[in-house]
């Protein structure tokens, strides 16, 4: 026991666990990184997101205030066409028989 013969016994009996350990530690310090790693990348992908719907939005607000019959018409003058918004309102032309059957 002075010697040291029974620690000396005691760490070559172990020394397959504690390399068991240590592998076990290095691994669950690397999935921990690779998790932090994904979780960044969700949230900067989840910020692009909240961006690009914003900017969808306001695409589509803007292409349908150009949709409306006013501002056609008024982009038509500013490039000098010389069409203009029909006054009669559009019906249905319906035909009795169709002279080509």
């Amino acid at each position: 026991m002075v010697n040291g013969e029974l620690l000396k016994n005691l760490v070559e009996r172990q020394i397959g666990f504690v390399f068991f350990l240590f592998a076990l530690v290095i691994a669950y310090m690397s999935l921990h990184y690779a998790f932090d790693q994904t979780l960044d990348k969700r949230r900067a992908l989840e910020r692009e997101l909240k961006g690009l719907r914003i900017e969808y939005t306001s695409c589509m607000t803007e292409l349908m205030n150009l949709s409306k019959r006013e501002r056609v018409s008024k982009h038509l003058a500013d490039f000098g066409s010389k069409v203009k918004a029909p006054t009669i309102p559009p019906r249905r032309i319906t035909m009795e028989s169709y002279p080509y059957e």
